[in-house]
């Protein structure tokens, strides 16, 4: 009897120990799974449209590859499998196609357009109150600019009002013309300038003098657009949870100037002048016009905080100069010089509560 008594003892320790073990093992796992994804929540509903495509509707307007990646999530890609994306969405996939961003986009019924558009104003008042917000709460900040002309769009007319040809001496100097303006420019423009936080930016921010970094009312917007994208982490097999909420903002102003003005500054053509007139170039300008044909802001938040990360203004211009020809290139006299050009402002915000996330 004792002997039996022995046993089962023996039994139920090794059991235990067996427990203990098992146990001890699923703590060590745990542990070197690092924390629990922490769940976030949207601060603010934009009411932000999504559009549902089908596989069948995208396959023959979009790349093998990238169709692949949209679909990713189904083995057996029929047809009438479904997406959904938001403007942001296809906006990020297809728009450096411009081509088959719209022909995705001519997909849209009204429905869906109406949809897209239905939040405007709440999303121009979003953007105004969380950008105007800015420069009192004086975050870390990197901004940087770039100029750029398009050198395919220079064209030259003389006195008499003959344009230059292609073989002409005006237009083998173009190429100079553009390196000077972009040389001259860009000496003036910051690029990856950082700005501790607690710097006054009232004036090293758009818009330059004010409180606030826009004045845009909706009648001033062609369009805008808002998007969330999420991302996620898994807490199991079986559970994804969100753990990174971004909104994107896309603005498009109207290319007028009082509408372009009220969310930037263009500079003063004194200074301009200044930077680009210099004793070793081959041409002095003796005045511009310029007229803007389109400014985009794109704007990202976190969603979960409302706080503004990246604001970005991209923007072209028609400009017409009178130039007259210096040095070597005296001869050719006073011209009269037009192009395309484009520019980018870029600002990136740091917040403490980021940083220490």
């Amino acid at each position: 009897m004792q002997k039996r008594v022995w046993k089962v003892g023996c039994l139920v320790l090794v059991l235990a120990l067996c427990a203990a073990a098992f146990s001890g093992c699923e703590l060590s796992l745990s542990a070197n799974a690092g924390p629990e994804p922490v769940a976030v929540t949207l601060k603010t509903d934009l009411r932000d449209a999504r559009f549902t495509f089908t596989y069948g509707e995208l396959r023959d307007l979009i790349d093998a590859e990238t169709l692949s990646n949209l679909f990713e999530d189904y083995e057996n890609k029929t047809d009438d499998v479904t997406v959904e994306l938001g403007y942001y969405d296809l906006r990020a996939r297809f728009g450096e196609k411009e081509d088959v961003f719209n022909a995705v986009m001519g997909l849209l019924d009204e429905a869906d357009l109406a949809a897209l558009n239905g939040n405007r104003t709440e999303v121009l008042a979003y953007y105004t109150e969380l950008a105007n917000a800015v420069k009192a709460q004086k975050p870390e900040t990197i901004r940087s600019e770039s100029f750029w002309v398009d050198d395919g769009t220079i064209t030259f007319t003389d006195e008499a009002g003959s344009v230059q040809d292609d073989g002409s001496p005006i237009s083998k100097a173009a190429r100079l013309f553009k390196d000077m303006s972009m040389q001259g420019i860009s000496s003036v423009l910051p690029e990856n300038e950082t700005l501790a936080a607690g710097t006054d930016l009232t004036d090293l921010l758009y818009l330059y003098g004010s409180d606030d970094l826009t004045a845009l009312t909706d009648a001033d917007l062609e369009a805008a657009y808002s998007s969330v994208n999420e991302t996620t982490e898994k807490d199991s097999e079986e559970n994804d949870v969100v753990t990174e909420l971004t909104r994107t903002v896309e603005l498009h102003v109207k290319p007028e100037t009082q509408s372009i003005l009220r969310a930037i500054n263009v500079r003063d053509e004194a200074a301009v002048l200044e930077k680009l007139n210099r004793p070793e170039n081959s041409f002095t300008i003796n005045g511009y016009e310029m007229a803007f044909t389109s400014l985009t802001i794109t704007a990202t938040f976190d969603a979960a905080t409302d706080e503004l990360l990246t604001l970005s203004y991209d923007r072209t211009m028609h400009v017409t100069a009178t130039v007259t020809g210096e040095g070597t290139l005296a001869p050719l006299g006073t011209q009269t010089v037009e192009f395309d050009c484009g520019a980018n402002t870029y600002y990136q915000f740091g917040w403490a509560d980021r940083a220490d996330a």
